[in-house]
């Protein structure tokens, strides 16, 4: 093993807690131990731990100076991980970044953007991704520290494994790797936490040892609940020492965070009866840190009962001095198992609704009931029994909740009876210990767990040319465990198309063990069928545009990589390449984890019919000018061809439609009466931007316009239509592209020397000012910063009595300050301090229209859930009292009083416009 890196170093990159271990391959005796990671413990103070808390302190001017900061490698860092950082948090929350590993799995953010501390107004913020690699690079640097001096021991150069969620998803498992690589720490190998946890069992059990605790044919459950996630993992016993993992959990952020937060809860419920009035987001941060603290020393000394709770007052000295509560154990107890693991049956389903807790503005598990996660897991792969149980995790240290766990399992195996708990002494090392071995599984030392791909995967193909069409058929890509790092080249040739938008139909199967290349048939994904095609599951298609200059089609040789991310490459390889070119290469990936099947409500790519295709050659022969019709009649005369009206056009008819007028963008040069009516079909049927497959190709061709700028930019009809085009699909405009379009329109409303616009050669209308306000205020991605100077602008001008009869301001402001945005990330939202504001001027005055402010006033005060966004509790008792009074103004004081969804209605109203039928912008837990 000489030619390999001397040590293996396995990371638990914990939500809560970082554990590191490692193996010392040149040893006499090669085996997993613990590194203990040197960190500031107190102010100054450097010492050993056998954790480093996941924690990262953003030292202030006034609160550590930099001799307490200092770190023997780092003498200058002002950025603290680990115990002190904990520590120092709980008396300054809102420099503290907590829980970064959760956000590296929110999508409804953006994971690269610095944004944590959560609803912190301090300027320093990290991302996620920042805050992850933080630490991972304290690991780094500790270790080189202590193995100063040593030969060969150099960190970057040794064998790397960090483990993460097995539910993670492909996009954060690559954020993982992104931070790993900003730490230094190129060419990681990630692992699944359930894996590495059932890695250090075999590891603590070797030979004979683990061979009398599991027998051939058990199936063992890996029960692992973390910080900030539940994973569920189960691994079946073959012969001899095989194992071999068959299922892997959805993803559920549901761990330790969450019994915080319950906790915190409760205790602010006792503040709050005594003081009548709520914590204010700081507080909250430091209560929620407090209960951790409390509950982990209640875990962990049983001989503590009760332990107390203090929480720092703010403003004057009425409300201000110390906050002091107590959490005791019966209590702990009593919310963990009554709250967390109820007794439920066989058959319970987890609850889907929107409602789970949104108190940091994670999209926590919407059930908090793990049991009845658990329930679910095991009735959907396989009725056999569990035969034992791995538990791992802080969360499940207390004995009670194992306990309740086997119980639980043994009510719905009664015939069994309950599994066998397999014995973890130090689960919140497991995991390390457990990536730490895997190092030396990869190098064919120790038990491996077989697993690979957890499913066997299809790609939709049609007939060959003048061969009969027996119906759908697909071709095997990868078979069931697949090995990660194995490369298949099927054999057989096909043929791609290319320079076009083409989609790839996805399927997999659980039971299927076809081989790579077999053609099966694909069935139509019901059910309820019983034939033998029923069991391929139909996956979202990935579509694309796949690039071939001077060429339709390419014959081609699917080769299939399974990555070390979990990921499916399908590479397409051109098997003929013309004479004298090098073969070409395309590459598609998908998540192979994803194994649910295609949502129906999720605007499927559906299939073009007769009707469709003869209304697309309609609307290329009307702006020819090969057709009779006018581009004036254009929108009436597919409605009749169609026998639809135009809102009731589907997604795929909208975009078969866009497609064709994207065909005929040269006729934009005929006549401005040409290009207003393109315009105007572009911008309806490609609205709302996104939503439909190859949505991000079809708006970058309307990019490509937007550059190129209007034919007849003098002509009102087509700067008009302009506008509402560009409002329509700003929604799958990009983040960069959005600022392009503040930045020409900003200079036209907003404060500051006035340059005359290139771009704009007229004066605008007052309708094409009130269009340019739209647009602005659907430019959802731009920073909150911009939105701010809009909406200040904007309260400014709804300070005259005319302006406030003008529904466009009011609409406006309601979507630039709106709590809840349509399809934006949550770090763009405006600040709620600032929106108080905008509420307190607009209550100050009197609305002439009450029914045009209402609506728009309630998405200004919408309650969401997230303190960070919500805004302060009694001027959001003002707000609704005063809309109560507006025309359906009890709908409205109900938007702001409670966390309630939106009604497709009022989803038309506040996104200016009609959705094609069966789209939908806010999901169940946007808010």
């Amino acid at each position: 093993m000489s030619d390999r890196p001397r040590y293996i170093i396995g990371i638990d990159l914990g939500t809560t807690n970082t554990a590191v271990a490692y193996v010392d391959t040149r040893a006499a005796d090669p085996r997993v131990r613990v590194f203990d990671v040197p960190q500031l413990v107190a102010p100054g103070q450097l010492e050993p731990r056998r954790q480093l808390p996941s924690f990262v302190y953003l030292a202030g001017e006034h609160d550590l100076s930099p001799a307490e900061t200092a770190l023997p490698w780092a003498p200058d860092r002002r950025q603290v991980v680990g115990e002190l950082a904990r520590a120092q948090g709980a008396r300054v929350a809102s420099r503290m970044v907590a829980s970064a590993k959760s956000w590296l799995c929110h999508g409804g953010v953006d994971r690269n953007a610095p944004i944590l501390p959560w609803g912190s107004d301090s300027p320093d913020k990290l991302s996620p991704v920042a805050a992850s690699a933080l630490v991972l690079r304290h690991v780094r640097e500790a270790w080189d520290h202590v193995h100063a001096g040593e030969p060969d021991a150099a960190f970057i150069d040794q064998e790397i494994v960090v483990t993460v969620p097995a539910s993670f998803d492909e996009a954060a498992r690559e954020l993982t790797v992104r931070a790993a690589e900003s730490a230094g720490i190129s060419d990681a190998i990630l692992l699944e936490e359930p894996q590495a946890a059932f890695y250090a069992w075999i590891e603590s059990h070797p030979g004979d040892l683990r061979k009398r605790a599991l027998q051939p044919g058990d199936r063992v459950l890996v029960f692992d609940i973390g910080g900030g996630t539940t994973d569920f993992t189960l691994i079946a016993v073959g012969d001899g020492d095989e194992l071999e993992r068959t299922a892997v959990g959805d993803h559920l952020l549901l761990g330790g965070d969450n019994i915080d937060l319950t906790l915190a809860k409760q205790i602010e419920a006792r503040i709050v009866e005594r003081r009548g009035k709520k914590l204010d987001a700081l507080q909250w941060h430091a209560l929620v840190h407090a209960c951790r603290l409390a509950k982990e020393r209640l875990l962990g000394d049983d001989s503590v009962d009760r332990v107390p709770i203090a929480v720092a007052g703010r403003g004057s000295k009425l409300i201000g001095g110390t906050i002091k509560e107590e959490i005791d154990r019966s209590q702990l107890e009593a919310t963990v198992l009554d709250g967390f693991f109820p007794l439920v049956d066989a058959g319970a389903v987890p609850v889907r609704a929107r409602g789970g807790l949104q108190e940091f503005g994670l999209p926590y598990a919407a059930d908090p009931a793990v049991t009845r996660h658990l329930a679910h897991f095991l009735a959907r792969h396989g009725t056999g029994q569990v035969d034992a149980v791995l538990f791992n995790g802080g969360a499940m240290t207390p004995a009670s909740l194992r306990r309740r766990v086997l119980a639980q399992i043994e009510r719905w195996q009664p015939d069994a009876g309950a599994p066998r708990e397999l014995a973890n002494d130090v689960p919140e090392l497991a995991v390390a210990k457990g990536a730490a071995y895997y190092g030396l599984v990869r190098r064919g030392l120790g038990a491996r767990i077989r697993g690979g791909t957890p499913r066997s995967f299809y790609v939709g193909v049609g007939a060959a040319a003048g061969a009969a069409d027996d119906g759908p058929m697909a071709v095997c890509l990868a078979p069931r465990g697949l090995d990660e790092g194995a490369t298949v080249e099927l054999p057989r040739d096909f043929t791609l198309t290319t320079n076009r938008p083409v989609s790839f139909k996805l399927y997999s199967s659980t039971t299927r063990r076809d081989e790579p290349g077999a053609i099966v048939r694909a069935g139509d994904g019901d059910p309820d069928r019983t034939d033998d095609d029923s069991d391929l599951l139909e996956l979202p298609p990935i579509v694309t545009v796949l690039r071939a200059p001077g060429r339709s089609t390419a014959h081609v040789r699917l080769q299939v990589h399974v990555t070390a991310l979990g990921t499916l490459e399908l590479w397409c390889v051109e098997h003929t390449p013309p004479a004298g070119k090098e073969p070409e290469r395309w590459r598609l990936s998908f998540d192979m984890r994803s194994g649910g099947a295609a949502r129906r409500d999720d605007a499927p790519a559906g299939e073009i019919d007769d009707a469709t295709r003869d209304a697309q050659a309609f609307v290329r022969r009307v702006f020819r000018g090969e057709d009779d019709v006018k581009p004036a009649q254009l929108m009436r005369a597919l409605e009749k061809r169609l026998d639809l009206r135009r809102d009731e056009w589907s997604l795929t008819v909208s975009r078969a439609l866009f497609d064709a007028a994207l065909d005929v963008e040269g006729a934009r040069e005929r006549s401005a009466e040409v290009e207003a009516r393109w315009l105007n079909l572009c911008g309806f049927t490609l609205r709302p931007g996104h939503g439909a497959p190859l949505d991000d190709w079809r708006c970058k061709q309307m990019w490509r316009v937007f550059n190129e700028g209007l034919v007849h930019d003098r002509a009102e009809q087509c700067r008009l239509a302009w506008w509402i085009a560009w409002r329509r699909i700003a929604g799958g405009l990009t983040k960069g592209q959005q600022e392009q379009i503040y930045d020409r329109l900003a200079q036209l409303f907003l404060p500051g020397p006035k340059q005359k616009a290139k771009w704009h050669k007229v004066k605008p209308t007052k309708q094409e000012a009130a269009e340019m306000w739209r647009v602005l205020a659907n430019l959802e991605r731009i920073d909150a910063d911009r939105k701010a100077a809009l909406g200040d602008e904007l309260v400014d001008r709804l300070q005259s009595r005319k302006a406030r009869s003008e529904a466009t301001y009011f609409w406006a402001l309601g979507r630039i300050g709106n709590r809840a945005p349509l399809y934006g990330p949550l770090n763009a939202v405006v600040p709620a301090a600032r929106v108080e504001r905008w509420i307190e001027r607009l209550l100050e005055v009197d609305w002439p229209a009450p029914e045009l402010a209402a609506f728009p006033l309630a998405q200004l005060g919408r309650r969401t859930g997230d303190r960070a966004r919500d805004i302060d509790p009694a001027l959001r008792e003002r707000l609704a009292a005063r809309l109560e009074a507006a025309p359906n103004g009890e709908r409205c004081a109900r938007l702001v009083r409670e966390v309630v969804s939106l009604e497709a209605r009022e989803e038309r109203v506040a996104l200016g416009d009609s959705l094609p039928p069966g789209l939908r912008l806010v999901a169940d837990d946007a808010a």
